[in-house]
């Protein structure tokens, strides 16, 4: 039997069969969110990539999601803009009815955690951070996923780094996600002249830039580095977890991430699993 991982972020949705425990995706495929056009944009997308997944020989759909997630309903209770008009959706039943299958639904950081932890057997206090269009964040302590009043604890991206800062579309000034995401990265890489390089179009290549030494990168880069570090200063002292998993789409620079974050490096790893990890920690479920 086959399972289903979906893993819906705010600029792609992911999909990936697998077979039993085996982190390597039988099929995989992926779909524009389409996230800030709204709910029905978003379940069009998610329906689509379904569709085309699960043909035959599939016996459950995990679904992996930006925001804070019921998991004993699969309900989002809330979802910032990323996900545009997503808070209320029963993701699990929604996807039930359709398809006659079983499935689950969790946030999206906490699958990722749950597939990355997979590699590290013992390992009962950990934390993930998601870099892509948002920061996503989860934390397990003594072996019990943190999960807050609204399904809202260990929302990492969503602490205060700077109080005088930007103002972050879940209404709060300052947030991780407003200088750790990709989407915070390319607003602030348009304020600057890369000249005589022209513009990055996205993460890879202003990281790129960077390593090659173009100014404008370098302080686009370097202020990026110095949030991130703070970000895991706090992580390590609020909960000292054993091990600290940076994934998303903006972690795979991890050369470029492994010099920017330097002495607070310890402890510190790269998601085995890359972009896979939510969607393997969402067939899990």
């Amino acid at each position: 039997m086959l399972k289903c991982g979906i893993d819906i972020g705010g600029t792609t949705i992911k999909g990936a069969l697998f077979e039993g425990a085996n982190p390597a995706p039988v099929r995989e495929l992926s779909v524009p969110t389409r996230g800030r056009e709204g709910r029905e944009a978003i379940l069009v997308q998610l329906f689509s990539l379904l569709d085309a997944l699960c043909k035959k020989d599939v016996g459950f759909i995990g679904v992996s999601s930006a925001g804070n997630i019921d998991p004993e309903t699969g309900r989002c209770v809330y979802a910032t803009d990323n996900l545009t008009g997503w808070t209320g959706t029963e993701i699990a039943r929604l996807v039930r009815e359709r398809y006659s299958l079983p499935c689950k639904a969790d946030n999206d950081a906490i699958c990722a955690l749950k597939g990355e932890l997979a590699f590290y057997a013992g390992v009962k206090d950990a934390t993930m951070i998601t870099l892509g269009t948002g920061v996503g964040g989860a934390s397990m302590v003594a072996g019990n996923i943190v999960r807050g009043r609204n399904f809202a604890g260990g929302r990492w991206g969503h602490l205060c780094l700077n109080p005088a800062g930007n103002r972050c579309n879940c209404g709060k000034v300052g947030c991780a996600e407003t200088y750790l995401s990709a989407t915070a990265l390319m607003r602030e890489s348009g304020k600057e002249d890369f000249s005589p390089d022209p513009p990055p179009r996205d993460v890879k290549e202003l990281f790129g830039l960077y390593n090659g030494g173009n100014s404008a990168a370098e302080r686009v880069v370097g202020a990026f580095g110095k949030y991130l570090c703070r970000l895991l200063t706090e992580i390590k002292t609020i909960l000292a977890p054993e091990i600290i998993i940076l994934g998303g789409g903006v972690a795979a620079g991890r050369g470029v991430i492994g010099k920017l974050i330097g002495k607070e490096s310890e402890n510190v790893v790269f998601a085995r699993l890359g972009n896979h990890a939510g969607a393997y920690g969402a067939a899990n479920l």
